[in-house]
């Protein structure tokens, strides 16, 4: 079985300009000797995924869509905590709840935070519901009932969402980037990031499973009861495999798609795989087949993205490429260029409107026709994805007054 340890090098070989994404320099499983015991505490109280946006890209098939409004072109943004939010995790978003991690982008200061987001007066410093300190890479927590499930630089960990109280860790598996929340699929909670992919009881962390993805870093995806991971010998030669979330049994290999480091996500009957400096390929899901392959202008050293509503596939790039493709067959249905940088952030998609951040303008597009519908000015850079809740937006941004934000009517 190949090591679970990764150099920032190599990290940065595989995932190309998608890894500065990562919450610090240190992405990676800390070197030296490591504690491979899982350290119980008590049970998490999992309960059902449920809220507006309770994990990355809002489901663990990635999908970034939302049949809520999000906000509209009268609404005003204002900063409901404070805090050095260089780099940043999404938001999770259940019930009036929200935590993401953060970090000042040095690896010297960071946490896990949780935000009241239904008091009735939230001054720009309020006092959040709790911290967790911890100062390298994150990845954006996974909220289920009470439990909040998390992948880090060093472990992966089970917490009470209602306080912060660790119920369990354990230093096998964990890998740092916002986009690598755990994963819940029938009844088994499924980190990557780096090898191997492991299978746990939510509950206590005991392992129940592990599988071999090569010498890869590792992205996830899930879609009824089954996970999707990409594999390869090396960071050059790469695939994917379909993995029953249960038993870690494999469905399904290919290993002659090329390299890539940004997330897949799956749909009604595709599997969106995005490589890098390439093509968006939507592989069938019973055998991982290419049934078709669609593109947007890129940067040298940038990878297309991924949203999917219904019938349609929305991608992106790094440098404010926008397009839309039907889901079923690939055709076009729409591009436009925003002529801005928006970094390695996903698209998000609530109810008829897409939502764009970029480094100093927040963009409301029609995500039938591309119409630019608002643009409004920000006074930080969003340095984590968008998450949304009813008609509000959340994001953590970074500037003169750096915290996490909301854009609400």
């Amino acid at each position: 079985m190949p090591s679970n340890m990764h150099t920032r090098r190599a990290v940065l070989a595989a995932g190309g300009a998608t890894a500065l994404a990562s919450l610090s320099g240190c992405v990676a499983r800390a070197i030296g000797a490591l504690d491979v015991e899982r350290n119980y505490r008590r049970d998490a109280p999992v309960g059902d995924v449920t809220g507006a946006w309770p994990t990355y890209q809002r489901d663990f098939a990635n999908t970034g869509y939302t049949t809520d409004s999000g906000p509209s072109a009268d609404a005003s943004v204002e900063r409901i905590a404070s805090g050095d939010a260089a780099l940043a995790t999404s938001v999770a978003l259940a019930g009036g709840r929200g935590v993401l991690g953060y970090s000042d982008g040095d690896g010297e200061d960071g946490v896990y935070r949780a935000l009241d987001l239904d008091a009735e007066a939230a001054p720009a410093d309020s006092d959040d519901a709790w911290t967790v300190d911890y100062a390298h890479g994150k990845s954006t927590p996974t909220l289920a009932g009470d439990a909040m499930f998390v992948s880090t630089a060093e472990f992966v960990a089970a917490y009470d969402a209602r306080t912060g109280e660790r119920c369990w860790r354990t230093s096998e598996g964990g890998y740092g980037t916002p986009a690598n929340a755990p994963i819940l699929a029938a009844g088994t909670l499924v980190d990557g990031g780096s090898a191997p992919v492991f299978g746990r009881d939510p509950a206590t962390g005991e392992e129940r499973w592990t599988y071999d993805p090569g010498e890869v870093s590792t992205v996830l995806a899930a879609g009824e009861g089954v996970v999707y991971t990409t594999v390869g010998a090396d960071h050059e030669q790469t695939g994917v495999a379909a993995l029953d979330a249960a038993t870690g049994e494999e469905r399904w290999r290919r290993e002659d798609l090329p390299q890539t480091g940004v997330p897949l996500a799956v749909g009604d009957s595709h599997l969106y795989y995005n490589a890098h400096r390439g093509n968006v390929f939507a592989l069938a899901l019973e055998d991982g087949s290419t049934q078709w392959r669609a593109s947007v202008p890129l940067p040298e050293n940038g990878s297309p993205q991924t949203a999917v509503a219904g019938d349609t596939v929305h991608v992106q790039s790094s440098r404010g490429s926008l397009a839309a493709f039907d889901a079923g067959d690939g055709a076009t249905k729409w591009t436009l260029s925003l002529d801005a940088d928006t970094f390695a952030r996903p698209p998000v998609v609530a109810g008829d409107t897409r939502f764009v951040a970029s480094d100093d303008r927040l963009s409301a597009v029609s995500a039938a026709s591309s119409e630019v519908l608002w643009s409004k000015a920000l006074d930080v850079r969003p340095t984590g994805g968008l998450s949304v809740r009813g008609s509000e937006l959340y994001f953590a941004g970074t500037g003169r007054n750096p915290g996490v934000f909301r854009v609400a009517d």
